[in-house]
């Protein structure tokens, strides 16, 4: 099962062919935590015209959207609480995101680094694309 941080939705959306090989590639459940989704929901405001959200979702379809609920913030906390006895901090979205991941048993898909470390991906498992 593979869980996807905004870094590779948002390639995804530009039509990179990484993502697209990458999803081709891992024939499994797909699943977007709902920060990630808010992130882009919040990008369609800054981005030119009205925004379109009903679209964005659409072009999800083949992910699964991943709430953020009682027990995803308990695995986020366990999550921080490793990554503090590592000497590492994430910004809240980012561990909303890896706690998402923790919490399905998924393997994170990202290409930002502040998930990528070796510190993170000492504790969860995390692909780049």
């Amino acid at each position: 099962m593979n869980c996807y941080d905004s870094s590779f939705v948002i390639d995804y959306l530009d039509g990179e062919d990484a993502t697209l090989d990458y999803l081709e590639a891992n024939d499994e459940p797909h699943h977007v935590p709902a920060v990630v989704l808010f992130e882009l929901f919040q990008g369609e405001l800054f981005s030119e015209g009205r925004p379109q959200f009903e679209r964005l979702r659409h072009r999800l379809g083949w992910a699964e959207i991943a709430p953020f609920d009682e027990e995803t913030a308990v695995h986020t906390g366990r999550l921080l609480e490793e990554l503090a006895d590592r000497g590492r901090e994430l910004q809240p979205r980012d561990a909303m995101i890896a706690g998402t991941a923790h919490r399905l048993g998924a393997t994170l898909v990202s290409s930002d680094e502040d998930l990528t470390n070796p510190d993170v991906s000492d504790v969860i498992d995390v692909e780049t694309y």
